[in-house]
C-alpha cells in the first residue's frame, strides 16, 4: 500500500457524491464491519478520519 492510496473521509465524500455524514454513519454500522485501525484511524476531534483502500472499499459496498 502506498500513500497514495489513503484517502480521507472528505476525499471519498466528494469523489462519489455521498454526504460526509452518512460516510460517517457508515463507520458504526456492525454489518460494514469496519475495523478501526486497520480500515480506518479516526485522528482525533475536529481531525479528518483516514480510510485504507480495503475500508473504502466496504463503506462504498451496497447493503
Amino acid at each position: 500500500m502506498k500513500l497514495n492510496d489513503i484517502k480521507t473521509l472528505q476525499e471519498v465524500a466528494r469523489e462519489t457524491g455521498i454526504p460526509v455524514r452518512t460516510l460517517q454513519d457508515r463507520l458504526k454500522l456492525k454489518s460494514l464491519n469496519m475495523i478501526e485501525g486497520e480500515d480506518y484511524k479516526k485522528l482525533g476531534l475536529r481531525m479528518p478520519t483516514l480510510l485504507s483502500p480495503e475500508g473504502i472499499e466496504k463503506i462504498l459496498k451496497k447493503q
